[in-house]
């Protein structure tokens, strides 16, 4: 659909999806002074006839070009829904107050003691260990080492710095790259550069590619910059590559199963190359 690079907005556009699809629950009174307790016993009481309907099937298919076509995200998806129950899914403030979409996605994605490290108060509704222990590396140790003998190698990526650290630490990335762009970055732009609207510097704006690539390679007067590579598994990935600054040449590489719909997306959206797995990289560089 484009325009959910962040899992929070992601799984907020899931959660009001699902819930468009119910009947219209009662209003629910949610602000920034709210208290988290009141705000909670809030939820239970109004969700309360939710929970107990059935929720049809959700065909994800055939929401894809719907809300594509407006403009993807979660505004794409509340133009076609009409907000119909958005109102129970708060992604909105920050999570020690009403962002519950964030809070409980981080916890159960950070687990408690990275949760509070990060955030600086405790867990609420998860005790045991976070999903970021379960993750592994989607590209072999040997690739990584072979690109990174023949290229300069940097992330952009739309999780948070700190997010970002911990995957860097738990699989000793730092020897491979030498820039990394994260949604912190962006924000903190954002706020430097007084530019409106949620996340705007975040995919498919290129940012943080440019801003990887330029700690790569920092242009200097009369030095051309070198080209640019940028891998990405999501149609967002691909519209920031063709849409980074032309002073570099961008090639734009898909990652995506072979024969499927996001894979004809990706060619569609301008890659000039689509792998089904990232060992391939060698192979088309």
């Amino acid at each position: 659909m484009g325009g959910f690079n962040d899992d929070w907005d992601l799984t907020a556009g899931v959660l009001e999806a699902v819930l468009s699809r119910l009947p219209l629950g009662p209003p629910l009174d949610a602000t920034e002074s709210v208290d988290l307790d009141a705000l909670i016993d809030d939820l239970y009481a109004a969700s309360a006839a939710l929970r107990r309907s059935s929720v049809p099937h959700l065909d994800w298919q055939a929401w894809i070009e719907p809300v594509r076509s407006r403009g993807g995200g979660l505004a794409g998806l509340r133009a076609l829904t009409g907000g119909h129950n958005a109102h129970f899914v708060l992604r909105s403030g920050t999570p020690r107050t009403t962002d519950l979409v964030q809070r409980i996605f981080s916890e159960f994605y950070l687990g408690p003691t990275l949760f509070e490290e990060c955030y600086g108060f405790p867990a609420r509704f998860v005790t045991g260990p976070g999903l970021i222990e379960r993750e592994r590396l989607l590209i072999s140790r040997s690739t990584l080492e072979a690109l990174a003998s023949r290229y300069s190698l940097g992330i952009a990526t739309g999780r948070t710095r700190f997010e970002a650290a911990q995957a860097f630490r738990a699989h000793a990335l730092a020897p491979y790259f030498g820039a990394v762009a994260t949604m912190t970055d962006a924000q903190e732009a954002q706020i430097e550069q007084q530019i409106a609207g949620h996340n705007a510097l975040l995919k498919p704006h290129p940012y943080l590619l440019q801003l990887a690539a330029d700690t790569l390679d920092a242009p200097s007067h009369g030095t051309a910059p070198q080209p640019a590579v940028y891998v990405g598994d999501s149609p967002d990935d691909i519209s920031a590559a063709r849409r980074a600054d032309g002073s570099r040449r961008w090639l734009a590489v898909g990652l995506s199963p072979a024969g499927s719909a996001l894979r004809d997306l990706q060619v569609q959206l301008g890659a000039d190359r689509v792998i089904e797995d990232p060992d391939m990289l060698m192979r088309v560089l």
